[in-house]
């Protein structure tokens, strides 16, 4: 057996005024509806819900007090639930940014999932640092950003944690009595902070071989065999070469990779997005 939506919508109006009349007219229904209503309920749970006794007033029973608290529950659910669904349904756009490194290496799987769950979305997909993402986001210009963690907890949901890997291409040499030649982007970048922080503290000389705008251009270079680069290790083309003590290179550590979204904005689009983003990634 189960119990009926539209009967437990009826109780809980009843419940709360205690009158069949007044209950009838805030649901549009008759008074002797609410009593139907109520009299199948009691069928069903094999319960009495209200106290009737004449000359005293109306009250709940300890069973009608707990089918209460119960309806009020599923009620919520229900309501949650269509909302869930019209929201999904009438929005038709969603934008989600990322660097261009992620862009390329683990994001196109979670774009087709996506994609595949939500077919009438129309997604708009932006590349760029991740601090300008989060601009973006904090100014609700963007919905959603996979970005590497910017250690900041309002609005984030961590995804996974990520090796950093010294990389070059497969003809690279790298001559140990030389200086390092390096390919990165401009100051600010966190695998440049992070390679240049490693190789000064191990008093490893280098040297800026080539300076790119882009991760394009770091790849560029890596397949130019002019530099070696960082890159996280989810983030290697087949015909990097990843190198490390053997060539007298310091560990990097990890990176962490987490979504961003705007604390007010709870929607489902950017819930199932983090929630596809966790379980790919």
């Amino acid at each position: 057996m189960f119990l009926d939506l539209d009967q437990l919508r009826s109780f809980a109006v009843a419940a709360d005024t205690l009158n069949f009349s007044e209950a009838g007219l805030r649901v549009g229904r008759v008074q002797s509806a609410i009593s139907a209503q109520i009299r199948v309920l009691e069928e069903t749970t094999g319960q009495s819900l209200f106290n009737r006794g004449r000359g005293k007033p109306m009250s709940l029973t300890l069973a009608g007090e707990k089918l209460l608290a119960h309806a009020h529950q599923m009620l919520r659910l229900n309501a949650a639930a269509l909302s869930d669904l019209r929201e999904e349904s009438t929005r038709t756009a969603f934008s989600v940014g990322t660097t261009e490194t992620y862009a390329i290496s683990i994001l196109p799987r979670v774009l087709s999932l996506f994609a595949s769950r939500y077919p009438a979305v129309e997604l708009t997909v932006i590349c760029g640092s991740s601090p300008k993402l989060l601009e973006l986001i904090e100014q609700r210009e963007l919905d959603l950003a996979i970005i590497t963690d910017q250690a900041k907890s309002e609005g984030r949901t961590l995804i996974c944690a990520d090796d950093l890997a010294w990389v070059a291409g497969p003809q690279m040499h790298v001559d140990a009595e030389a200086p390092l030649p390096l390919a990165f982007m401009p100051i600010g970048c966190e695998y440049r902070k992070r390679a240049l922080t490693a190789l000064d503290e191990m008093e490893r000389s280098w040297r800026m071989a080539v300076n790119c705008l882009s991760p394009t251009g770091v790849r560029a270079a890596l397949r130019a065999d002019l530099a070696i680069s960082v890159m996280p290790v989810r983030a290697l083309e087949k015909d990097y070469r990843v190198l490390g003590k053997n060539e007298g290179l310091p560990e990097l550590g990890e990176i962490r990779i987490a979504a961003y979204s705007h604390p007010e904005d709870t929607s489902s689009l950017v819930n199932g997005f983090i929630s596809m983003a966790a379980k790919i990634i």
